[in-house]
């Protein structure tokens, strides 16, 4: 049995990527999802698909329809997909919650921009933000991500909001000052370059 999404018009493959995360958090499943781009899907776009690996665990796969299928089924618009196997999900799930109430103290937010080598994976800047942030990292949200003139060829321009937030007390700004530069330094050893 299979989970399927599709949406077409405004919108990308982050934007999917956003709705299956939720869906799985909804479902209890809090790991973060990875994605590996070598899901050679031929009807969707080489270059805008993956699988989507939970815990290890092929759970399916989403991306952009192949232009070339887009034009055969008359579709004006770029069009998104996703494909859940729930026999492979349901074993990740529960219906479990816990009650953690209002937080008490502040958010702390940051935003970075970067240009990135076009080899590097959102998963491997978002697996640096996690192992850095420690215990403050709240969240982090992708809010833009170009490729164009504006930037030089193999690169693109990539952009993060990052939130920190500590359960027990106001953050100083010597901690998220700290943590901030963890992450910096991880992200430079993968040849990204911080933008002003």
């Amino acid at each position: 049995m299979q989970f399927t999404l599709g949406f077409y018009g405004d919108g990308d493959f982050f934007d999917m990527k956003g709705v299956i995360e939720e869906f799985f958090e909804k479902t209890g499943m809090n790991l973060k999802p990875h994605y590996d781009p070598k899901a050679g899907k031929t009807f969707l776009h080489p270059g805008r698909q993956a699988d989507i690996i939970y815990d290890g665990v092929n759970i399916g796969y989403l991306g952009e329809v192949h232009p070339e299928v887009a034009d055969n089924y008359k579709i004006g618009d770029r069009a998104y997909v996703a494909v859940i196997d729930m026999p492979s999900m349901i074993p990740f799930t529960s219906f479990d919650r816990k009650y953690t109430g209002i937080a008490k103290y502040p958010a702390v937010t940051r935003d970075i921009s970067m240009v990135v080598p076009k080899n590097i994976l959102v998963g491997q800047i978002e697996e640096v933000i996690e192992q850095r942030g420690g215990k403050i990292l709240e969240s982090y949200e992708l809010f833009d991500i170009y490729e164009g003139a504006q930037i030089l060829a193999g690169f693109k321009s990539v952009a993060y909001s990052i939130t920190f937030r500590a359960a027990d007390h106001t953050l100083e700004e010597q901690e998220v000052s700290g943590v901030m530069k963890k992450i910096l330094n991880g992200l430079q050893a993968l040849g990204i370059e911080l933008r002003a």
